[in-house]
């Protein structure tokens, strides 16, 4: 009588998967990556405008047109402002004619402007932009 009773609520019981039964149905966490901090693309801009280089650009529309229009065509080409871009891109971008006529452009309207690009005084301005941008 004992084992029929044992039996019956052992039926009634509800039954407990084994650990490795647990295993396989629990859920696991998925987590997607953490987005980077990178700055502003306005924090770029605001440091430009203290430049030199902008006071000579600021009642140059042709040359903030060119301007504009180079920075447009090398988001198109996938190129991010915010990093330099590898070697293969530019390569592909040397020989892109649209990209090579576009700095053209902006060389030659920058010189209209009265930006000399070979001055060292430039190119130091220029680099620390470019340093202030990315961090270092």
């Amino acid at each position: 009588m004992n084992h029929i009773r044992q039996a019956l609520l052992s039926a009634r019981r509800p039954v407990r998967p084994t650990s490795l039964a647990l295993l396989r149905c629990r859920r696991t966490f998925s987590y997607t990556s953490r987005l980077q901090a990178s700055e502003n693309e306005d924090t770029f801009l605001s440091q430009f405008k203290n430049t030199s280089i902008f006071g000579k650009l600021a009642d140059k529309p042709d040359a903030l047109m060119a301007l504009r229009d180079f920075a447009e065509l090398m988001k198109a080409q996938g190129i991010d402002a915010n990093t330099p871009p590898s070697t293969f891109q530019m390569m592909k971008l040397a020989a892109n004619s649209e990209f090579r006529e576009a700095a053209q452009k902006v060389v030659s309207e920058l010189q209209k402007a009265g930006v000399d690009l070979t001055s060292q005084d430039t190119i130091q301005e220029l680099m620390g932009l470019s340093k202030k941008a990315g961090g270092n």
